[in-house]
This record gives C-alpha cells, structure tokens and sequence, in this order.
C-alpha cells in the first residue's frame, strides 16, 4: 500500500512514511492507543495498535478493575492470540501494554495494594510502601509478563511510566515521598523504574521490541515535570526503542482533562513536550492527546516535533481514519467531538453521589460512532434495502442528517426538510464559541456528507401535515428538535431577554452585564464564552450546583474553565424572579433579594422536546418515527443514535 510512488501523490507524505522501530519497520506513522474495538481498524491500514488494559502484569495487586491476568490460563491466553491475529489482518504491528496500577490498584477485600509509601486509601485500602524485595519481585513480574506477550506474538511491548501508574509513582516527586536511597533526589526516584527497564531488556532481548508511554507533565503541583522527564528518557534510551510522550494522571478528573483532552482543551496538548524531548534523544518520539485531522498530524511531522502520532478516541469516532487519509479524504472523516463519553465510567464515592447523578453515561458510548463496541452485530457496511422507500425526513440538526444520510446510503430516495435557511440545528451555534471547534467540525462534516449523498435538501420550508400527505412518502421521520424553555418571570417580555439560542446567534445584541438564568452546560458554556468576550457575567441556577448533567470529566473540565474567567460569577441555590429595566431581581438563599446589574438576560433553563408538533404527523404515513430531541431532549449521541438505527431498519 505504501510504495514510494504512492507516497508521493499521498495528501500527507510524512504521515505514511514508514518508521523503523528496533528490527520492527512500521508501515506507517500512525499508531493507535490501547482504546475501544480493534476490529475495524485493523482493516484500516494502521501502522501499529497497542492492545491494553489497566492492568497487564503478572501480579494480583496490578488492575484498576477486576479481572484476571490476561495469561493466567489457556483461556484467556487463547483470546489473546486471536486479538493479535486480529491486528495484524491487514499488516498492523500489535504491541502489548505492560501496566501495573500500585497504589491504585483495586484488590481483594482484606489484601493491600503497593507503592512507594504507606499510607490508608480513602476507601479503606492498606497501601504498603514497597521494600527492595517487592521491587525486586515487581520488576521480575514485568519481565515475565513482557516474555508472555513475545511468546503470544506481539511485535513489542509498551511499558506504561505515565499517567500515575506504579513506575510514575516512583518518578514523581508528588508521590513519591520515601526518605530511603529510593525517594527524594531525582537520582533515587529514577532507580526502581530503571530497574523494571533493565529486567525486562535483559528479558526479551536486544532485538525486541521495547516501547515506553509517560507523562511529560503530571499537571499536579509537584509533580513530574518535562526537563525531568527528558533527562530520565535519555538516561534509558539504549535501553529502550521508542517513548510516547502523554501526560497527566489517570486517576484524578484534575489532571485526566490534560490526559484525555476534553472539548474545552485545545488540540495536539503535548506536542511542545515531544519535542522537548525529541531534542534530546535519538530514539523515535511519538506524541498522542488531542490529533484530530491528518493536517494536524502531518503538521507535527513535518515540524519535527515528533516522528509519529498516537490517535486515541479519533480511532474510536472513525476506525477508518487510516484509509480516508491515505486516500486524501479528510472531509469524510467522521470527527470526534472530545465528550469523553468512550471513557468515563462514573465512580460513585458515596450512596448519595450516585443517587444525585442524573447524566446518561453510565456505559461507554461514541456520541457519533453508533457502531462502537456493536461492531460485531452492526456491519460497517450496511446492506442495501430490498424494496426502495421515498423517505422524507423533517429537521436538518444532527439526529436528521444522520438519518438520511443512513437511509440514502441504503438505497432509499430522501427527502430533507429544514425550516431554516440552513443545515445543522442547534449544532450551528458552534459557529460562534471558540471552545465548540469539535463541534463545528461534525456540523460541516454532516453537511459535506449530505451533500455528497443522494438527499434533496430543501431549506427555508415549513413543513405541514398536509404538506406531508401531498409528498406520499413510504416513511415520514420526524427530527423536529427542540426549543429553549421560556420560565414565566415578570418583565421578561419588556427587556432584553434572549433565550440561549439567539444569544449565540446575535452576540452584538448582548450588552456588558450579562445575566444567565440556568446553569447547565448550555449555561455556563455560554458564560465561559462571554466572560472571554470581556462581559461581566453571573450564572443564576437554582439548584445546588452546576453542569448537573455532565459526566464527571467533562464537569471537571468546564468548572476549570469557569474558574480562568475573572469576571463570571456563579450563584447557585438562587432564582431570578423579575427582570426590569437595567437590573434584574433574584431570590437567594433564605428568600434573600439580590439586586444584579443586567443590560442582557439570557434564558438557559432547558429545552423541551417538539414532541407534540411530532405527534400531528401521526397517521398520515404508517411508518413515521420520532428521533433525536423531538422524541426526548439529549445529547449528540442520542440524536446521532436515532438517527442511524432508525434509518437502519426502513
């Protein structure tokens, strides 16, 4: 696939340039990071995939959940082998990740877990400080499991040094708080991780192999730092064969917004650390977090900040990321919008945390992926309909494009209707928040992609039942949306009130001192958005905290965000209860009246589904459904949810 010529007329000649690794010639510069379903991607051309867990050595005190080693009987062992064959279907290299979680780990009631110091764990596990025996025992157990993986024929193996994991806690001067020759100095911190490094060379020999994953900054004070970090990679660099530069720490929501970048963060976050660190090794330096496009992964090759990328989440939003961009298709890339619904199973601490959580996310999900972790039961490819349908769908947001673009690809004639003068439903106020580049991008990727289908799009229409019954269509799906809910609140009709909607849309109507009643996302994104336009904001919700609806990262992500911008106030347990002229009127704690200073009132209290305008189409066409926020107000993910599944089955 990769021929010279090719490369040439290749879109990103850098990108698919092959990179030799130890004795191992890597087809490309891409590789994929331990996350979601290898089956499609490794259909797609990838250079390499990393098969992990949170947890993979040989030692019972090793897993952040439960779960057995992935060796520990022929059973297992046997999965394992199909996953690499699995891999390597279409000449991906597969390397296995060697994690071991310490002082994290989670183990049986009444054992311990290890570290660097003692210490009680807030859920009541003994943390045992390790002593040079189980140093000692540890580093064996990481050449072993390092030789499991060979003998299972995987191409290398990955030693996991970042992300607060065992060897981490060692390195970092945050954890790490031993008194002994291993803690304290960066000298002696360095010398149990080079151990496990030293044990597990000497293990699979000279010619294998050897690939590393740290954090080139924790993003907790006191933590592991780049300059040390680089020192400590050129001190192991003939030891090993290639470091991916990462960061943060798993564990805490605090740095993991570094670690797993959210929507709020920008793209590519470590690439200034790779090349801190590329300048001072000779070993290849990959860089993940945060590669979106192939422009911004050819970018970082051709600026010699690294010599290959590590793609995560992309990889779960489009499996075929590869190919597309082999074949100079990057408008066809379905984007990831960075909502860390792929990675955040919740973790209740308490009874009441998890009885106050009201968010959806209880399971992974893709929010524009509705094939991930269904992939053996949904086909890429879906198959063409027996009997072709005139399918007309109502509402161009997201839930609406996706079901057209569904049905047209299935062979069905469709019709799109949308009352505005464009495509893109709610998602269009992405046009106007900076922070919302995600966002934008699967807004212009579902037009490109309507566009190129077989869809006849007709805009600025209004859309009746009678309308409908004139057209004839086999199937009706209706996408109608959702609006803001307006509270009834005094005066509200006399000044300048906009709801959240038209806020984004006529920004040069908001004035200086900005009210926000309501704060959910929508809220306190638009707050965020405003205090950064220079506007005095404060955020009225009348619960007792904010982003209620979030899943836990992203919560963590956008109150980081709040707390940069100096002149947005929060205020919760508090109700606004009239607007008047300049000013409006809230109710706080104990019936408190606050009198705020207000040229603009913006309403973020919700939207409601259209379900009821829905339900009047009922009847005209046997086969009508109802998707997206008209059905029930969500997410993207249920919009893009709906909108496949439903176009699925017509």
């Amino acid at each position: 696939m990769n021929s010279e010529g090719e490369r040439k007329k290749c879109k990103y000649p850098l990108l698919f340039q092959p990179l030799k690794v130890n004795k191992i010639v890597l087809k490309n510069r891409i590789i994929s990071a331990p996350l979601g379903s290898n089956t499609d991607k490794s259909l797609s051309g990838i250079g390499m995939i990393i098969r992990g867990t949170s947890g993979s050595v040989d030692d019972k005190r090793m897993r952040l959940t439960p779960g057995p080693y992935c060796f520990a009987d022929l059973f297992q062992a046997a999965k394992v082998r199909e996953e690499v064959s699995l891999i390597r279907q279409r000449g991906a290299k597969a390397e296995f990740e060697l994690c071991h979680c310490g002082q994290f780990a989670v183990v049986e009631d009444g054992d311990y877990a290890i570290g660097p110091v003692s210490f009680v764990r807030s859920d009541g596990t003994e943390v045992r400080a390790m002593d040079e025996k189980m140093m000692d025992e540890i580093a064996d157990k990481f050449a072993k499991s390092a030789c499991d993986a060979k003998e299972y024929g995987f191409d290398g193996v990955l030693l996991h040094f970042g992300h607060g994991w065992l060897p981490a806690q060692f390195l970092s001067p945050y954890f790490n708080k031993r008194k002994d020759e291993y803690g304290g100095s960066f000298e002696n911190r360095i010398k149990f991780p080079m151990m496990i490094v030293d044990r597990v060379r000497k293990a699979v020999g000279c010619d294998y192999m050897l690939d590393m994953r740290i954090s080139g900054d924790e993003h907790i004070e006191g933590g592991m730092k780049i300059d040390e970090v680089a020192e400590f990679i050129r001190r192991i660099e003939d030891k090993i064969d290639m470091v991916h530069i990462s960061c943060g720490v798993e564990v805490d929501n605090r740095t993991k917004i570094y670690m797993s970048p959210t929507a709020y963060a920008p793209h590519k976050i470590n690439v200034e650390m790779a090349k801190v660190v590329k300048e001072k090794v000779k070993i290849p330096v990959a860089v993940v977090g945060g590669i979106m496009t192939p422009e911004e992964a050819e970018a970082i090759l051709e600026a010699g900040c690294a010599d290959a990328v590590v793609i995560g989440r992309q990889l779960i939003a489009d499996p075929w990321w590869v190919k597309k961009a082999w074949e100079g298709r990057s408008e066809d890339i379905v984007p990831c919008i960075r909502c860390m619904n792929c990675y955040n199973p919740y973790q209740y601490k308490t009874e009441e945390e998890r009885r106050s959580h009201v968010g959806i996310n209880t399971v992974p999900c893709c929010s524009v992926n509705p094939r991930y972790l269904h992939e053996e039961r949904v086909p890429n490819e879906l198959p063409k309909a027996f009997v072709k349908k005139k399918t007309v769908v109502v509402g161009g947001g997201p839930a609406g494009m996706q079901a057209a673009l569904t049905a047209a690809r299935r062979g069905h004639q469709v019709i799109l209707l949308e009352k505005e003068g464009e495509l893109g439903g709610q998602l269009v106020c992405a046009e106007y928040d900076e922070a919302k580049q995600d966002l934008k991008r699967l807004k212009d990727y579902l037009i490109i992609q309507v566009q190129k289908a077989e869809v006849e799009v007709r805009l600025n229409v209004t859309v009746t039942p009678e309308m409908i019954k004139e057209m004839c269509p086999d199937s009706l799906i209706l996408a109608l949306g959702a609006y803001p809910m307006k509270p009834n609140i005094p005066g509200m009709e006399k000044n300048r009130v906009l709801t959240c909607i038209e806020a984004y849309k006529h920004q040069e109507k908001i004035g200086e001192n900005v009210v926000i009643v309501g704060g959910g996302s929508i809220g306190c994104e638009l707050g965020v958005e405003l205090s950064r336009k220079g506007k005095q904001v404060t955020i009225l919700e009348i619960g007792k905290i904010v982003n209620r609806t979030l899943n836990d990262i992203m919560k963590t992500a956008l109150k980081t965000e709040m707390n940069k911008c100096r002149t947005l106030t929060v205020m919760t347990e508090t109700q606004c209860i009239s607007v008047e002229k300049g000013f409006v009127i809230a109710a706080g704690g104990e019936g408190k009246k606050l009198e705020i200073k207000a040229d603009t009132v913006i309403l973020a209290a919700g939207m409601r589904a259209r379900t009821d305008e829905a339900n009047a189409f009922f009847g005209i066409v046997q086969d009508t459904d109802i998707i997206g926020d008209a059905n029930r107000v969500g997410t993207v993910w249920n919009a893009m949810e709906d909108g496949y599944y439903i176009s699925a089955g017509l």
